[in-house]
């Protein structure tokens, strides 16, 4: 989509990015990186051979496996090796890319992208690596590139390598394996994925049963005793349905997911490609991408951000100057946000925000799908031309 006036884009970028920062407040502003502490108490508890599971300030609820990884390094080097070395590809990898502006708005609507860098937490930022080695493994792997097949075949390897390592220690990271069905001669690696996490599983069980019973305890107790279910519709009905079960909450919304899914890219039928291998579907990577990140049904913060940002770019790859709505949708979003803050601020309707939350992201993930279906319907259609008026010419 051609942008009709970059000052303004930019404008309203900056607009939205300095309300986020506001609307954070100032307990979280000058007492930011609270997850990351929650790691280094955990880990210095471990070290010196106390329970790390005991509830402390936020709960430590990651599995022994972190602990065991990370006990045995300088953890404040490493993590900050880690958050520069996304941040840095993340910028390497787009530096060339049109979306930037839209992507960027996406990350911040809602404050998603603020509020989660400010929890320190490493979610956000694996998040960005694995988006940013995703999108440059498509450019390599695109037609226009074939010399550099090599390089993307590297890149899914990394890619294999840090979906497992993640999903060892955030078990909903392991959803980002199904791009990998969606790759030419992807399968390996979509199935490598899933076994390595099995095995790392089954190595903390064997090795650390009573860590693993402590972190499986905190974890239901966070989730359960504190409300601590999410932002979108798995958390709301936690919250505030207590007439299913935590089981019929998941199949509900991983229904309504699926069923998006389904409907926007019919998998069963459509060609294994990614976006930059099928110019007919624009924008298809980052729209799989979202959909990876819709899976999660105990979506927070700085898993709303990447969402919102994979969603954005994904409408703005398939959008062009016809589709004058789309550019109401980049603004009408991050101000409906806005408008939900402001009612809980000033009218103190708390619900406001859960609401803005449950739609928002349904809302935004259902637009565009609806691009994403019109798109493959229209490129099947041209296709089924193509072939009738080769077999005419013939």
């Amino acid at each position: 989509m051609k942008l009709p006036g970059k000052k303004q884009d930019f404008a309203f970028l900056a607009f939205v990015a300095l309300f986020s920062v506001y609307q954070q407040g100032r307990g979280k502003l000058f007492s930011p990186f609270w997850d990351y502490n929650v790691y280094a108490y955990a880990l210095d508890q471990f070290r010196r051979g106390a329970n790390p599971y005991i509830p402390h300030g936020f709960p430590f609820v990651y599995p022994p496996i972190f602990l065991n990884l990370f006990s045995r390094v300088p953890f404040h080097w490493l993590y900050l090796a880690f958050v520069a070395a996304s941040l840095i590809y993340l910028a390497y990898s787009i530096r060339h890319a049109d979306f930037v502006v839209a992507g960027a708005l996406g990350f911040l609507t809602g404050g998603a992208g603020v509020g989660g860098i400010l929890t320190g937490n490493f979610a956000i930022f694996a998040h960005l690596l694995i988006i940013a080695l995703f999108y440059a493994a498509s450019q390599d792997a695109s037609p226009h590139a074939s010399q550099r097949g090599g390089n993307a075949a590297a890149k899914y390897c990394a890619l294999a390598f840090f979906i497992a390592l993640f999903a060892s220690i955030k078990i909903y990271f392991l959803t980002y394996a199904v791009v990998f069905f969606f790759i030419p001669k992807g399968m390996r690696y979509g199935f490598a994925v899933p076994v390595c996490v099995a095995l790392a599983t089954l190595a903390q069980l064997a090795l650390e049963p009573r860590l693993w019973t402590g972190f499986e305890t905190l974890l239901r107790w966070q989730m359960l005793a504190q409300n601590d279910s999410g932002l979108v519709l798995f958390g709301i009905l936690e919250q505030h349905v207590r007439a299913l079960s935590t089981l019929e909450d998941v199949l509900f919304y991983e229904l309504v997911v699926l069923a998006l899914f389904a409907y926007a890219v019919d998998p069963l039928r459509g060609r294994r490609l990614m976006a930059a291998e099928n110019e007919n579907v624009r924008g298809r990577l980052f729209y799989v991408l979202a959909f990876c990140l819709a899976l999660n049904p105990r979506m927070k913060e700085y898993d709303i951000a990447p969402f919102f940002a994979c969603c954005y770019v994904s409408l703005f790859e398939s959008s062009n100057d016809a589709h004058r709505m789309d550019r109401v949708f980049f603004y009408a979003v991050p101000l409906a946000f806005i408008a939900a803050w402001i009612v809980v601020k000033f009218g103190h309707v708390y619900y406001a925000l859960d609401v803005s939350w449950f739609i928002g992201v349904y809302f935004v993930f259902f637009v565009v799908s609806l691009r994403q279906r019109a798109l493959r319907v229209s490129a099947r259609a041209g296709a089924r031309q193509v072939n009738s008026d080769a077999a005419a010419t013939g």
